[in-house]
């Protein structure tokens, strides 16, 4: 159901009351997210609806709003993929119901997750992908924070999860054909080898990059996180650098599939340069050499 705005204060920074569906109204509470860019006008926001149920407010641009509807169209009945429940047309603000958290936060702030509930989260993260992937779409931005749960703690003090939707589809894509993205999109902390170089995306990319999320919520431990502030380099020479000695050797196939003589090279370069490398700094062992200590698969097994 399209809204109709109610009101908006002059200044751009707050939207103001939005009147929805039949007795639907969503107040403005907070900004919840500050646009990283620094555009007031597309911060996210908390709302207060019918019967103080929250919702979340989300100004975009006129594309996204149009992707946003062509996706809903395309995964509408697809459960375990977060859309939009209330728009307004003429502003292009989409209204999303409110999540508890999402998993970056509850594996970092929370208390320890049983494993069947670990479990469960990538299993309905994974169901969302299968689908996109059946009919040809890639998400593009698959990470932690972009996995929104509802969960409860029930009569017995036990910890319930609800719902489980891989959000935030504003970069989503569909191939045509057998043609894969030649682009930087993403989050380099959760991007393929390919990914990090920009050559060669498609859903093998977010294959890898469902892998990657699997080994956070399993050992909670965030492997590809770089204190970017500090960088004297790319960041994507960085984590290029961390995949290829977690996950190497550097496999001819890989530089040929990326068909790029820059991208090539520096894939070689940063292979020699970790095989030369007799003693490798902490994190950049080979996943064969993993240990409890620093990565606690089995710690989380023993609760389950």
């Amino acid at each position: 159901m399209i809204l109709q705005r109610a009101r908006f204060f002059k200044s751009a920074r707050m939207i103001s009351t939005l009147v929805g569906r039949p007795g639907q109204v969503y107040k403005p509470v907070r900004v919840i997210y500050k646009h990283p860019n620094k555009k007031p006008e597309f911060n996210i926001y908390l709302a207060s609806g019918k019967d103080n149920t929250a919702f979340v407010l989300k100004p975009v641009p006129r594309s996204i709003f149009e992707h946003s509807q062509e996706l809903k169209q395309e995964f509408g009945n697809v459960r375990q993929i977060r859309h939009h429940v209330d728009e307004d047309e003429r502003k292009h603000i989409l209204v999303y119901d409110y999540a508890t958290s999402n998993v970056l936060e509850m594996i970092n702030d929370c208390l320890p997750l049983p494993l069947q509930t670990r479990k469960t989260i990538l299993k309905e993260v994974g169901l969302a992908l299968k689908d996109m992937h059946a009919r040809n779409w890639i998400h593009l931005d698959v990470k932690p924070d972009n996995v929104f749960i509802d969960w409860v703690v029930n009569m017995e003090t036990k910890f319930c999860l609800e719902k489980v939707q891989l959000g935030d589809l504003d970069c989503a894509l569909k191939l045509i054909g057998t043609n894969l993205l030649n682009q930087k999109i993403g989050n380099v902390m959760w991007q393929s080898p390919e990914g990090q170089l920009g050559r060669g995306m498609g859903k093998h990319s977010e294959v890898f990059s469902f892998g990657l999320l699997c080994l956070f919520v399993l050992t909670g431990v965030e492997s590809f996180h770089p204190d970017f502030e500090s960088l004297p380099i790319e960041p994507e020479r960085v984590i290029l650098h961390k995949l290829l000695s977690n996950f190497g050797p550097l496999p001819d196939a890989l530089v040929k599939h990326v068909d790029d003589e820059k991208g090539g090279e520096l894939l070689k370069d940063l292979w020699k340069m970790i095989e030369e490398d007799e003693e490798r700094a902490e994190g950049y062992e080979p996943f064969e050499q993993w240990t409890e200590t620093d990565y606690p698969i089995s710690m989380w097994m023993r609760r389950g």
